[in-house]
């Protein structure tokens, strides 16, 4: 993994968490009856996805090295996840796009992302940079990221959300992108800030 430059990595998986954090307290907040918080939230969201675009563009040039057909599909595909997650997160904090609608398209944003992960962890684990542990974390954060997909056919049945079992399933998977991506961030970051 000698195309990896590991200190930004570091930085911008800290930042990932640090994101996460400020996004469930003023998530936290909004349901303690503060509505103020409810676009700074999406916000912040917004900034979350915005980067993890950069994280994710750290890869590229060894994904590029090892795999040159595959890297700039799982950019792609990475990318647009995170577009789904900026796009909606503003539109939400705009009045625009109603919260529910706008945590499928967050949740296929992270399932997306999930694609990406796997990825990575199949592509680069046993490494100094991912010892076994770290993939096992990154393979299941990365299926439960998946679960997110399940909203692509909710919003284009159009049917009521709160009637099809798929809504469980894809918010499980918009919830491991605000807890279990970050923490595997958290322990990518400390390894390398430690290393």
């Amino acid at each position: 993994m000698q195309t990896l430059n590991t200190q930004p990595i570091a930085q911008l998986a800290i930042a990932i968490v640090i994101a996460a954090l400020l996004s469930i307290v003023t998530l936290i907040l909004l349901y303690a009856g503060i509505p103020f918080f409810g676009p700074i939230n999406d916000v912040i969201n917004a900034l979350s996805g915005l980067l993890i675009a950069a994280f994710v563009w750290q890869f590229h040039a060894a994904f590029q090295t090892r795999f040159p057909g595959l890297a700039i599909l799982l950019l792609v595909i990475a990318w647009a996840g995170v577009a789904a997650i900026v796009v909606n997160s503003l539109l939400v904090a705009s009045g625009r796009m109603g919260w529910m609608t706008g945590g499928m398209y967050t949740a296929i944003g992270y399932g997306l992302i999930g694609v990406w992960l796997l990825a990575l962890q199949f592509s680069f684990g046993g490494q100094v940079l991912l010892p076994p542990g770290l993939v096992r974390l990154g393979v299941l954060t990365g299926i439960a990221l998946l679960l997110g997909l399940a909203a692509g056919p909710l919003l284009a049945s159009g049917v009521a959300f709160l009637k099809n079992p798929l809504a469980a399933l894809s918010y499980l998977g918009a919830v491991a992108g605000w807890l279990l991506f970050p923490l595997w961030c958290w322990l990518l970051g400390q390894r390398l800030l430690t290393s």
